[in-house]
């Protein structure tokens, strides 16, 4: 499989992402790339990359992808909150495409870390998820 199947699972991500009614809700925006001053919250599609996930009759990748929340609220508690709605919209999610078998995606890792700009301290919220892809099987 080639790069181009991780821009085709980001594009399932991103359309996941922004039809959730309730994130949402919660934010300003959900981004591939944050525009220049974009008002927070605000969740962005972090770094990507893809390893060969063969099987012995299939080939497959294994596609790992960043979430980022962005808060500027004094506490990281608007950051947990956020985290918490973006993973669940993958949580027991049917994401589908044409271009290859969705196997699963599941967060990896998470944490919260405090950053300072000139405005004061902003809390940035990193979700690593895995998907394992193969090629759709012609019946």
């Amino acid at each position: 499989m080639t790069s181009l199947v991780a821009h085709t699972l980001q594009e399932v991500v991103f359309a996941a992402l922004t039809s959730d009614i309730t994130l949402s809700q919660r934010v300003h925006g959900i981004y591939d790339q944050p525009i220049t001053d974009a008002a927070f919250p605000y969740v962005a599609m972090g770094e990507t990359s893809i390893a060969p996930g063969l099987v012995k009759d299939r080939v497959g990748a294994r596609i790992t992808f960043e979430i980022i929340v962005w808060s500027n609220e004094p506490s990281q508690m608007e950051a947990k909150e956020l985290m918490a709605i973006v993973d669940n919209v993958f949580v027991g999610g049917e994401l589908e495409t044409l271009a290859f078998d969705l196997l699963q995606i599941r967060l990896q890792n998470a944490s919260v870390v405090r950053q300072f700009n000139e405005e004061g301290s902003l809390y940035r919220g990193r979700m690593s998820y895995t998907a394992q892809v193969y090629e759709r099987v012609s019946v």
